[in-house]
C-alpha cells in the first residue's frame, strides 16, 4: 500500500510539473543570470550640452538594440536634437564601443541602435514575450542601468496591464507595474517571471508639486515596440 501510495504521488508531481507550471522556479537570480549578457549601459554625448545614460536590450545578431528616443535626443529651444555620439557597455566590460542611432520617434519614446563593430562577439538577443497576456498582480523584473552605476535588477508586479498615460501632451498606452528604478533605467527591459521581455522601462509620473512618485513605474508594452521595429519605411 505505500509503494502504491508514492507512485501515485510521484505520478502526480509530473503531471503538475506538466500541466499546472509548478516545476523549477525560475528565480530573480536566474533571470538576471540570462539577460546579463544582452541588457547593456548606454551613454550619449555631445560637446557643449553634455551626457546622457540610460540601458538598452540586443534584439539581434546583427548588433540591433532597443532603447527610449528620450535617452538618445535631448530638447533645446523646443527642438528634439540628436547626441553627436553614442556608446554602450557590456557588464563585464570597462571600455564602451561605439553604436549608431538607426531611428527613433519621440512621441512613442522608442529608438534602435547599432553596432559599429561585432567582431568576436556572440550576441544573444533578449527573449520577447507577448505584453497582452500579462495580469494584474503578475511577477515583473526591471533590469537596467540604474542611476548609472551597472546593470541591475528590481523586482515588482503588474498594477495594471494597459493603460492610457498623459504625459508632455502625449497619450502613451503602457504597462503600470509597481517597482522601484531610477535615473538610467529608461530604455531598460521590463521582464516576466520566465525572463522574456514585455516591456521597455520608460518613465515614471510627478505629483503636483513637480516631485517625481516612487513606487510607480510606466513601460512600452512589447508588442508596441515590436510594432516599431519591424515598421518598414
Amino acid at each position: 500500500m505505500k509503494k502504491l501510495m508514492i507512485l501515485i504521488c510521484g505520478v502526480a508531481a509530473l503531471l503538475c510539473a506538466a500541466f499546472c507550471g509548478c516545476g523549477k522556479q525560475i528565480t530573480a537570480q536566474d533571470i538576471y543570470t540570462q539577460c546579463i549578457d544582452n541588457v547593456v549601459e548606454v551613454k550619449a554625448v555631445t560637446e557643449g550640452v553634455g551626457e546622457s545614460f540610460g540601458t538598452a536590450e540586443i534584439i539581434s545578431t546583427d548588433g540591433t538594440l532597443v532603447t527610449n528616443a528620450h535617452v538618445v535626443t535631448y530638447t533645446r529651444l523646443n527642438a528634439v536634437n540628436t547626441f553627436e555620439e553614442y556608446f554602450i557597455r557590456f557588464s563585464n566590460e570597462e571600455d564602451y564601443r561605439a553604436v549608431t542611432l538607426e531611428k527613433y520617434d519621440s512621441e512613442k519614446d522608442i529608438a534602435l541602435l547599432k553596432m559599429s563593430d561585432t567582431a568576436g562577439l556572440d550576441l544573444k538577443p533578449v527573449k520577447t514575450g507577448n505584453s497582452e497576456s500579462l495580469k494584474a498582480g503578475e511577477e515583473v523584473y526591471a533590469v537596467g542601468n540604474a542611476s548609472n552605476y551597472g546593470i541591475g535588477i528590481f523586482k515588482g508586479i503588474v498594477s495594471i496591464p494597459l493603460i492610457n498615460v498623459v504625459l508632455d501632451g502625449v497619450t502613451r498606452s503602457v504597462i503600470q507595474s509597481d517597482l522601484t528604478i531610477a535615473a538610467g533605467n529608461s530604455g531598460g527591459a521590463l521582464l516576466n517571471a520566465r525572463g522574456e521581455l514585455v516591456g521597455i522601462t520608460t518613465f515614471r509620473t510627478k505629483d503636483n508639486s513637480g516631485n517625481v512618485i516612487y513606487g510607480i513605474v510606466y513601460s512600452i508594452p512589447i508588442n508596441i515596440v515590436l510594432e516599431f521595429i519591424n515598421a518598414v519605411e
